[in-house]
């Protein structure tokens, strides 16, 4: 083997070494990386860092009333353009 070639295959290994421990100081720098490493009320989110989840302010919408509305406009639309027979007459 040439001294060429001893120079590359060491440069090679110590570019590899030096890729591998940037990539490992990542990893070991992250303060999460599933949600069970954040414990009870948190999340791990897409930057490895631990959140609490937000409170819930959501409140319950009821759509049963819009929902009747518009079923009964589709109702009297259809009928009106089936020719004005509301009802059931002969």
């Amino acid at each position: 083997m040439s001294e060429a070639w001893k120079v590359f295959s060491i440069t090679i290994l110590v570019f590899l070494g030096i890729i591998s421990a940037v990539l490992i100081a990542f990893y070991v720098s992250r303060e999460c990386n599933t949600n069970l490493d954040c414990g009870e009320g948190r999340y791990c989110a897409y930057n490895h860092k631990c959140y609490d989840f937000p409170a819930d302010n959501a409140r319950y919408v009821n759509v049963l009333p819009a929902a009747l509305v518009i079923g009964i406009a589709i109702v009297i639309g259809a009928y009106i353009l089936k020719g004005k027979e509301i009802g059931f007459r002969k």
